[in-house]
C-alpha cells in the first residue's frame, strides 16, 4: 500500500495554503487545484458553483442531443449566451423541435426545448 504524504497547496483566488494528504506524486498545479476546491473564500466558492453549473448543463445537453456534433454545437451556443456574445439563441431543429437559450436577470441560464406537434392531414 502506498504511503500518504502531506503536501501544501495554495488557493488560486486568495492565496491561502491548505495541507493535503496525497497518495503518490501530485504536481504543484494539482495540489493548488485541490486547495482551491477546498477553500471557502468567495472566489473559490464562485468557481466551484460555476464548475457545478457547467457539469449540470453538459449532462442535460448530452441527454437531449445524442450525436457528439450536436452536443458540441449546443455547448458552443450556450457559452456564447453565457458570455454575452449572444443575447439569446433560438434554434429550429428537425421536425417540430425548437431550442431557446437565454440568461435571465438573475444570471440563470435557461434552456427550453419545445416540441410543437400539429395534427394535420393533407389528403
Amino acid at each position: 500500500m502506498a504511503e500518504k504524504i502531506v503536501k501544501i497547496g495554495t488557493c488560486a483566488f486568495c492565496g491561502q495554503t491548505k495541507t493535503i494528504e496525497a497518495v503518490g506524486d501530485l504536481t504543484q498545479a494539482e495540489l493548488d487545484a485541490i486547495a482551491t476546491d477546498r477553500c471557502i473564500c468567495s472566489g473559490a466558492q464562485s468557481a466551484l458553483r460555476k464548475k457545478a453549473r457547467k457539469a449540470k448543463i453538459d449532462e442535460f445537453i448530452k441527454k437531449k442531443f445524442i450525436t457528439p456534433e450536436m452536443v458540441g454545437f449546443m455547448q458552443n451556443v450556450i457559452r456564447f449566451v453565457e458570455d454575452g456574445t449572444f443575447e439569446d439563441a433560438t434554434i429550429k431543429l428537425y421536425g417540430s423541435k425548437t431550442v431557446k437559450i437565454w440568461m435571465d436577470a438573475d444570471s440563470f441560464l435557461h434552456i427550453r426545448i419545445k416540441r410543437t406537434e400539429d395534427d394535420e392531414l393533407k389528403a
